[in-house]
């Protein structure tokens, strides 16, 4: 048990330091904000690039676990309506995780260094693909389109975070925000 708890008290104090500081934050500097000796860092991680890219690993996956349904019937329209309402209101209600996926996706160093994290994109691609071939979307590749949904729960997120009142201004503007996405999307 204590096990688990010292890898996610490193995984959490990292994340914060990664988004207050960028990842150019030391292993010592982790090391210290988590109240842990080094080699206990190097039980967990291999490296400071190895603990970069489980977080974002994780992250995605808990997104993945927790906002993506499986198709069920309904429309394309409302089920995309579902799936990146609940991912966007995810992101405001975890913004230290939020901008710790925008930091790590925006990283100049990250992609020189780590590159795609092709597994992250393995969901998103297959859901795409599903609504292309049924002809819910617009024939575009589906890459592109994954990558543009992905732009577009992150670009609403940051919308909804600018304000005082997030969530307030969420559920007020969702629909409309997701129309203005919709509209360049789907096949109808």
């Amino acid at each position: 048990m204590a096990k688990t708890c010292t890898k996610e008290n490193i995984c959490k104090q990292a994340t914060r330091l990664f988004v207050k500081r960028g990842f150019s934050a030391s292993v010592n500097e982790v090391v210290a904000k988590a109240g842990i000796a080094k080699g206990t860092f190097y039980h967990y991680f291999e490296s400071k690039e190895d603990l970069i890219v489980e977080l974002y690993k994780t992250l995605m996956f808990e997104i993945e676990k927790e906002c993506v349904t499986e198709y069920g019937g309904e429309s394309a329209r409302e089920y995309s309506f579902n799936v990146f309402g609940a991912i966007v209101k995810w992101f405001i209600t975890h913004p230290d995780k939020f901008n710790y996926i925008v930091i790590f996706e925006t990283s100049p160093y990250i992609k020189k260094v780590v590159g795609k994290v092709d597994e992250t994109l393995r969901g998103p691609l297959e859901n795409t693909m599903k609504k292309v071939d049924m002809g819910m979307l617009k024939a575009y590749p589906p890459e592109m389109i994954t990558f543009f949904d992905f732009s577009f729960t992150r670009a609403a997120a940051n919308y909804f975070l600018s304000f005082s009142a997030p969530k307030q201004c969420y559920e007020e503007r969702f629909r409309m925000v997701f129309d203005m996405y919709w509209d360049g999307v789907s096949q109808n």
